[in-house]
C-alpha cells in the first residue's frame, strides 16, 4: 500500500532546532574561550623564553662587542649562565632554575670559539637554524634529544663593530621541557573542560527548551480544546510569556472574529430560510386551492399569474444572493470607465417616474460631476436607493439625486423625506435580510438584499458608504467613488 509518509520530507521539531543552536553555539564559544586560554598561556611562554635568553644573549654579545679577546671571561659567562644545564629539576612549574642554557660562540670563519660542556654531543652546530647574515633577528626552532628534553635553539647574528672587526655566530639551546610538559597537560585540560562542556551544554539546552516550551505546549492544549461551540472562550486570561501572549491575543482575536462570522452565517441562515418559506407556502398554498376543486382556465390563469409572482420573487432573490456572492470574492474585476451623473440620474428618474407619480412623490437632481465606475454596477446601486427611497417615502414625499465632485472622490447621495430609520438600526440595515420593523409593514415585497448589494457594489469600487437617518424626517445615503483608482481593472 503507497504510503503518504513516504515521500513527506523529516521536518526537525522546534525543540530539536533550539537545542542544536544552543549547543552549537555554546560550543562554539566555549572552543573560542579555551583556544583563547591556550594562546595566552602560549604567548606568555614565549615570551618568558624571549626575555630569559634575550638576558643571557645580551651579556655575552656585550662581552664580545668590548673585550672580543677575553676568553677566559666568555668560558666562565658561558659557564654561569649553563651552571645548571646538568642538574636534575623536579620544579613543577618552570622555575628560571629550570631553564638552564647551552651557549657556543663562533667566529667568523664559523669555528667554535667557547660553548658549554657537552654540546658538542647533544647540539651538533648543524642542528641549529642558519641565518641570513643581513638580518639581525634571531632565528629560532625547537629541537628534541635522544633523552627526550625538548630545547629551543636559536642562532643569533653580532654585527662587527670598532672593537671587533669580525662578526660573531651565538647558537643558544634554552630548556623548555618541564613548559612543553605544561603545556601538554594544559591541552589535555581544556579538551576535558570542551568535552565536559559540551555535554554539560546538551543536557542544559534540553532542559532549558523543555521547560522554556511547556507554555506553548499549553497553549496548543488550550487551543485544543477549543471548539464551535466555545468561540467564545479565550486563552489570553492565563499568564503566559510576554512572546506567547501576543500570540494569545491574537488567536482571541481570530476567535472573535469566527465567532461574529458563525454568529452571522447562523442568522444569514434562518433568515435565508424565512424568507423562502413565504413565497414557498403561497405557491404551495395556492397551488393546493387550485387542486382542490375542478376550475376555468380564467381562474387557473389568475393562480399561474399568482404564482408567477412569487416565482419572480424567488428568481431575484436568487441572483441577489449569486452577485453578493461573486461580489465577495477577492478574484472579481469591474470595468470601470469615466460616466456623466447628471445622464445617470436621468435616466433613473426617467425610470421610476410612473411609479414616482402614483405616490406623488417628486424626484429633483442637483449638482453635475463626472464618476470613474462600472456602469452597470453604478446602476444598479442607484436603481436599489432609489427604489427603497420611494418605497419609504410618504404620499406627497421628495427624492433628491445629489452630485459633487472632490479632489480625491465623487460624492452621490440619495435623500428623502420619508419614515427615517431608527439610529440603534444604522449599524446593521447593510447586513443580509435585514429589514426594520417599519420596512417590513411598509415593503412586504422586499428580499432585504438591496442595501447588501449598495454596500458590495462600493467595496468593489474601493469606495465608502454612509448613511444618516433621522425618524420622521428621512434618510440620507451617501456613495463615494474615488476618482481615479491603479488598482481597478
Amino acid at each position: 500500500m503507497y504510503s503518504s509518509n513516504a515521500d513527506t520530507p523529516m521536518r526537525w521539531s522546534l525543540a530539536g532546532k533550539l537545542v542544536t543552536l544552543y549547543v552549537l553555539t555554546a560550543s562554539i564559544s566555549l572552543l573560542l574561550a579555551c583556544g583563547f586560554l591556550y594562546w595566552t598561556l602560549l604567548n606568555n611562554i614565549n615570551r618568558e623564553h624571549q626575555q630569559l635568553l634575550s638576558s643571557e644573549l645580551l651579556e655575552i654579545q656585550t662581552i664580545l662587542q668590548r673585550r672580543p679577546l677575553d676568553l677566559g671571561l666568555l668560558k666562565h659567562r658561558v659557564g654561569e649562565e649553563s651552571k645548571f644545564a646538568n642538574r636534575d629539576h623536579t620544579a613543577s612549574f618552570h622555575p628560571s632554575s629550570a631553564h638552564y642554557s647551552y651557549f657556543r660562540v663562533l667566529n667568523s670563519q664559523q669555528q667554535s670559539v667557547v660553548e658549554t660542556n657537552n654540546m658538542s654531543s647533544l647540539f651538533p652546530a648543524t642542528v641549529f637554524p642558519e641565518i641570513d647574515e643581513d638580518k639581525f633577528l634571531p632565528v629560532e626552532n625547537k629541537f628534541k634529544t635522544e633523552d627526550g628534553r625538548k630545547f629551543l635553539l636559536i642562532t643569533r647574528y653580532l654585527p662587527a663593530n670598532e672593537n671587533n672587526p669580525g662578526y660573531w655566530h651565538v647558537q643558544a639551546a634554552l630548556n623548555i621541557t618541564q613548559d612543553e610538559a605544561l603545556l601538554f597537560q594544559y591541552q589535555k585540560m581544556l579538551g576535558l573542560v570542551l568535552i565536559s562542556g559540551i555535554c554539560f551544554l546538551t543536557i542544559a539546552g534540553f532542559w532549558i527548551t523543555r521547560n522554556g516550551l511547556r507554555s506553548l505546549h499549553k497553549i496548543t492544549q488550550a487551543v485544543q480544546n477549543i471548539n464551535i461551540y466555545h468561540l467564545h472562550e479565550t486563552i489570553s486570561s492565563e499568564k503566559w510569556p510576554k512572546e506567547l501572549m501576543l500570540l494569545a491575543s491574537a488567536f482571541d482575536d481570530m476567535l472573535n472574529r469566527l465567532d461574529e462570522s458563525f454568529a452571522r452565517l447562523s442568522q444569514f441562515s434562518a433568515d435565508l430560510a424565512h424568507e423562502l418559506r413565504t413565497p414557498i407556502n403561497n405557491l404551495m398554498g395556492e397551488t393546493e386551492v387550485a387542486l382542490s376543486r375542478k376550475r376555468t382556465s380564467s381562474e387557473y390563469q389568475q393562480i399561474l399569474e399568482s404564482n408567477m409572482e412569487e416565482l419572480n420573487r424567488l428568481s431575484r432573490m436568487t441572483e441577489e444572493l449569486l452577485f453578493l456572492s461573486r461580489a465577495e470574492a477577492p478574484e472579481t474585476s469591474i470595468q470601470c470607465e469615466i460616466l456623466a451623473l447628471e445622464d445617470e440620474f436621468e435616466k433613473i428618474c426617467k425610470f421610476y417616474e410612473g411609479l414616482a407619480a402614483e405616490k406623488n412623490i417628486a424626484i429633483q437632481i442637483v449638482g453635475c460631476a463626472q464618476i470613474f465606475a462600472d456602469p452597470m454596477l453604478l446602476r444598479r446601486a442607484l436603481n436599489n436607493l432609489v427604489a427603497n427611497a420611494i418605497s419609504y417615502t410618504d404620499t406627497g414625499g421628495e427624492i433628491t439625486l445629489m452630485a459633487k465632485s472632490a479632489n480625491k472622490y465623487t460624492e452621490v447621495s440619495i435623500s428623502d423625506n420619508g419614515i427615517g430609520i431608527n439610529p440603534a438600526e444604522l449599524s446593521k440595515i447593510f447586513d443580509r435580510f435585514y429589514r426594520a420593523d417599519k420596512a417590513r409593514t411598509k415593503n412586504t415585497q422586499g428580499s432585504g438584499l438591496g442595501l447588501s448589494l449598495v454596500k458590495s457594489i462600493i467595496n468593489l469600487h474601493q469606495g465608502t458608504v454612509t448613511v444618516k437617518s433621522e425618524p420622521g424626517v428621512g434618510t440620507t445615503v451617501i456613495l463615494r467613488f474615488p476618482t481615479q483608482s491603479s488598482d481597478m481593472e
